[in-house]
């Protein structure tokens, strides 16, 4: 590095106190941070373990192939049911059984009708939101039992075949009273029959029961 030339005299660069300001402002927003989680934590830890049931209802929808058909019925009317163990930090054990209604589709000369039902068996996350407001995630594995019937003329017959398939939720959930929420939800896995698959989604509404 070449000197300066004497008499001339070099300003100092103020390196340090930019630096300090800046990690400063770093350290206040990790503390913000960190305060948050923390939060969190506390909320979950007030929560004793505890048991839960849970009943809901609503819109199912099939995402199958409809090409070639004269009619297709993609929705229908599911529901579920649900029994949990809280274990007090925001984690839960699930296990549940949903039914997917019934989806129809006729070409003229044959219908065919699919019902698939779950078994469920996964985790559950609870994230606090506020006092009342609160989210739920879910991810497990679900038994899919499907269901196919179908008619040609004055001919019928029916198989079933079981999938295990991978099972996901989200839930907004509304606490009304102590031992009380309301969730409104979505639930998803996937049906398979004969080679073809498709994903099988119930959005609903229901409540669930601490005790």
């Amino acid at each position: 590095m070449r000197a300066a030339p004497k008499g001339i005299e070099v300003p100092a660069t103020p390196v340090g106190p930019s630096i300090k300001r800046k990690g400063s402002v770093l350290m206040k927003k990790q503390a913000i941070v960190l305060a948050a989680l923390l939060a969190a934590t506390a909320v979950h830890a007030e929560s004793p373990a505890q048991g839960y049931i849970g009943v809901a209802g609503g819109v199912s929808h099939v995402n199958m192939d409809c090409t070639g058909t004269t009619s297709c019925d993609t929705s229908d009317t599911g529901a579920k049911l649900v029994g949990g163990y809280n274990f007090g930090n925001g984690f839960s054990l699930e296990a549940g059984y949903v039914t997917f209604g019934k989806f129809k589709g006729a070409d003229g000369t044959m219908s065919v009708t699919i019902k698939p039902t779950a078994l469920t068996l996964g985790a559950a996350f609870a994230l606090p939101l506020s006092t009342d407001w609160g989210m739920n995630v879910r991810l497990g594995i679900a038994q899919v039992k499907t269901k196919a019937s179908a008619t040609v003329g004055t001919l019928s017959g029916s198989d079933s075949e079981s999938k295990a398939k991978v099972y996901a939720g989200l839930g907004l959930t509304y606490a009304i009273a102590k031992s009380v929420k309301l969730e409104l939800g979505v639930d998803s896995t996937q049906a398979q029959f004969a080679g073809e698959k498709a994903t099988l989604r119930l959005v609903s509404l229901g409540a669930t029961f601490a005790f």
